[in-house]
């Protein structure tokens, strides 16, 4: 159980909170928290568990890349036109 739940957060790419893992919809069949925690006592247990008996695991999870900030081109500002200078109630002078 414990190297399943470590493939499946080697793909998320980081080991979540209870919380978060409780609230997400795809996760390993039949992996709820009640079910970790009847297991492995724990979600904290768990997590010990992982890092110490899934080395390999530990690692790929804790260094797969972010994936790279998506820079988008800025378009340069056009420079402001010149005001026409007017006189007293909208006359050219």
């Amino acid at each position: 159980m414990v190297r399943n739940l470590g493939l499946f957060f080697a793909e998320m790419g980081r080991v979540p909170s209870r919380g978060e893992y409780s609230k997400l919809k795809v996760r390993p069949k039949f992996m709820t928290v009640k079910e970790i925690d009847r297991i492995c006592v724990s979600w904290t247990h768990m997590i010990q568990m992982l890092e110490k008996e899934e080395t390999d695991l530990w690692s790929l999870i804790h260094k797969a890349p972010e994936p790279p900030p998506i820079v988008e081109p800025v378009a340069k500002a056009k420079p402001a036109k010149k005001a026409v200078k007017e006189g007293a109630y909208g006359e050219s002078i």
